[in-house]
């Protein structure tokens, strides 16, 4: 497998790096899952930020409504 789901960036962070896009859904489910606690935990949904191609930061973020997962592009 060529994804990597990289531990805590920060506390309810964590980022992603995939070198096959094949495996970018695998990767980005993996983390989300790792990110639902916190998320629960103080009432937000989940961001997940694409920073190039392979890379994102998924985290729990307080723009985002508790229950939703929202994407953007930087």
């Amino acid at each position: 497998m060529t994804a990597a789901v990289k531990g805590a960036t920060a506390p309810g962070m964590v980022e992603v790096n995939v070198t096959d896009s094949s495996e970018v859904d695998h990767a980005l489910n993996e983390a989300i899952e790792a990110i639902k606690g916190a998320a629960t935990r103080h009432q937000t949904g989940i961001m997940v930020t694409r920073l190039a191609p392979g890379r994102y930061i998924v985290r729990a973020h307080p723009a985002v409504p508790f229950g939703l997962i929202r994407e953007q592009h930087q």
